[in-house]
């Protein structure tokens, strides 16, 4: 009697055990995959996000009413401009530096992204007038908040938009301003004249 009582005792252990094995096998697969849905979610999640924020269009941004031309107040865009030109600086062997840059945006072709007329003082080595100068560059900040600052565009969609961008009357104003300003410090200065001619040359030579 003791002994198949022992008997009995010891299979509803195994039994028990049995049962407790497979809830863990079955807890610990609705766990698995449970988790892996958690990290397909975070994945399309994060596709998603950078897909909104690549390929999002700013609708209506070609138009001037609706993107007007200001002048730039986020200091982490200006400063990316800022970095840019201080890195041209440094490739360009007859620039000295690039003097009270400002930084006037409308917005780009896809969220996240500007379209920046960049106007500053240009100082030449061994010339005390200063060029002024207005350059154009895109900008686009990345998934990381960062912004990048080029100066050339591959895609040609954007290229497309950039050109009906300046064609814009405030940008042309822009334009017309820094032109003139440009004139008036050329003709004040022959060694700056001189100069400009020899960066022409150069470039021609470079060219041909």
């Amino acid at each position: 009697m003791e002994g198949r009582e022992k008997d009995c005792s010891d299979g509803r252990r195994k039994h028990w055990k049995i049962v407790i094995l497979i809830f863990l096998a079955v807890f610990a697969a609705v766990i698995g995959a449970a988790g892996l849905s958690l990290t397909k979610a975070k994945v399309q999640k994060a596709q998603k996000k950078i897909s909104d924020h690549l390929y999002t269009e700013n609708r209506r941004s070609e138009y001037i009413l609706l993107n007007p031309l200001r002048m730039e107040e986020d200091p982490k865009l200006t400063g990316a401009v800022r970095d840019y030109y201080r890195q041209q600086e440094q490739e360009a062997g007859f620039v000295e530096s690039y003097d009270d840059i400002c930084v006037y945006t409308k917005e780009g072709k896809y969220r996240g992204t500007y379209v920046a007329f960049a106007r500053y003082n240009m100082k030449i080595r061994d010339v005390y007038t200063k060029v002024p100068g207005l350059s154009t560059v895109y900008i686009a900040e990345d998934e990381e908040g960062r912004y990048q600052v080029s100066a050339s565009v591959e895609d040609e969609i954007v290229k497309e938009y950039i050109q009906k961008i300046a064609e814009h009357e405030d940008v042309q104003e822009l334009m017309s301003e820094t032109q003139e300003a440009y004139q008036a410090a050329v003709r004040s200065d022959a060694l700056l004249q001189e100069a400009l001619a020899d960066l022409e040359n150069a470039y021609k030579n470079v060219d041909a």
